[in-house]
């Protein structure tokens, strides 16, 4: 009897170079915009970087928050508005890790808190180009069957970047903060100049979902955005980004501070795991956010049905994020804390292949549609600025002061569920639409 010919296999998603040396720069850009809460612990130690220059909880929220989004977010508009080029993509892709890096090796040289500050602003505008030049290279250059799994595998640098950030926080307590700084700012020198080799664009290649279209050649982001944001649904994604972004980023900022406040005795095992939960157990998520998303448009096309499911992978995440986190700073063991922490990273960190993916498919402004994005993402930074304020003060209809625990507990797990309904709100709409 003879058996029916097998469907072709789909081919494995294999990175280019270039999507690689992408990757490794956003990498080292999330590595250097994190490595600052990492070298700061309250109360200071020997080691810390506030044990030189004394910082109040509420400036390194200030440093954390608008310290980095104010350049951040004027930055990301422009630089989305102007990279349809490819020649000022990679410029701006290469000048701006340079910038990154030259700022990293400066640190040590800050005296006091408004140094600081400088320092962080100027990093802020450095690191504004990075993301909307990765994301828009990938529309460009990628066909639709790849770009989810494409945007996800860009991802996984936030988490890569992280991780690193975290181990370099680590050694910071064996070679001192300062020796840690150079070595990440002399990475990224040379993480430069590979780019500048590899990045090159595919000729004929991809969609061109967004750039390089009739209107590259005009400035106008005013009438550019307000075409992105026309949008009902866009306008929901843009918002649920913004309070996904907040409770990601305040996990960021003030969970190091948390943890090593609450088990003193497990510091250096912190740094290492806490590296390990975040490169690899993040990786692993936004690896499976793109396939499943990419499985679900694929099911749906072939068998004939106008349904878009993108949007329900971030807003389940979102949803089992804040329970799960919870418990994560509910105050039991060490050991417990990690293993729900793995847990938290591996259901939350979902969401970037299918949104950016929408996002860049909902408009013909792709370069704005991706600074917008990055926006939502500098926006959120005023998050742990937020917390960092009301950390210690008596709060109404309590008599006794925030503690950071029950602060970091409930805004984290409040912006995950407001994210998890607004994506699930897109999604109906979406799908209404259709």
């Amino acid at each position: 009897m003879r058996l029916p010919p097998s469907a072709p296999r789909a081919q494995a998603f294999r990175p280019s170079n270039s999507l690689v040396s992408l990757t490794t720069i956003s990498a080292h850009s999330q590595t250097s915009r994190y490595l600052l809460p990492y070298l700061i612990t309250f109360p200071s130690t020997p080691t810390s970087l506030n044990a030189s220059i004394q910082l109040t909880s509420a400036e390194y929220g200030l440093l954390a928050g608008l310290g980095f989004t104010t350049l951040f977010c004027i930055g990301s508009l422009y630089f989305g508005s102007i990279i349809g080029d490819p020649k000022v993509r990679k410029s701006s892709t290469i000048a701006g890790t340079v910038l990154t890096s030259l700022l990293v090796l400066v640190l040590p040289l800050c005296d006091n808190f408004y140094d600081l500050v400088a320092v962080r602003l100027l990093t802020g505008l450095a690191c504004s180009a990075i993301s909307p030049a990765g994301y828009t290279w990938i529309s460009d250059n990628c066909d639709k069957d790849e770009q989810e799994e494409s945007n996800s595998f860009f991802s996984t640098s936030v988490y890569i970047g992280g991780g690193l950030a975290s181990l370099a926080g680590g050694a910071a307590t064996g070679v001192g903060w300062e020796n840690v700084c150079y070595a990440v700012g002399g990475a990224g020198l040379g993480i430069a100049a590979a780019g500048s080799k590899y990045i090159t664009d595919i000729e004929g290649e991809g969609d061109k979902a967004g750039v390089g279209n009739e209107d590259s050649g005009r400035l106008n982001i005013a009438e550019d955005i307000q075409e992105v944001l026309s949008d009902r649904t866009t306008r929901t994604i843009y918002l649920a980004s913004l309070f996904r972004f907040s409770a990601g980023l305040t996990i960021g900022v003030w969970a190091a501070t948390y943890f090593k406040g609450s088990y003193p005795d497990f510091v250096a095992e912190y740094s290492a795991i806490n590296a390990v939960i975040v490169s690899v157990a993040g990786l692993i998520s936004a690896s499976l956010g793109g396939t499943i998303s990419k499985r679900l448009r694929k099911f749906e096309e072939d068998n004939g049905r106008a349904f878009d499911g993108r949007m329900w992978v971030p807003a389940v995440g979102s949803a089992l994020g804040g329970a799960v986190w919870l418990f994560v700073v509910g105050g039991g063991s060490f050991q417990a804390s990690m293993a729900l922490l793995t847990l938290e990273y591996l259901v939350a960190e979902s969401w970037f292949g299918p949104t950016v993916s929408y996002l860049q498919s909902s408009t013909t402004k792709g370069g704005v549609a991706q600074g917008l994005f990055t926006v939502t993402a500098g926006l959120s930074n005023i998050a742990p600025g937020i917390l960092g304020a009301l950390v210690g003060t008596v709060m109404l209809g309590s008599d006794v002061p925030l503690q950071l625990q029950d602060g970091l507990g409930l805004g984290v797990s409040g912006c995950y569920v407001a994210a998890a309904l607004l994506f699930w709100k897109a999604g109906t709409e979406q799908n209404k639409i259709l």
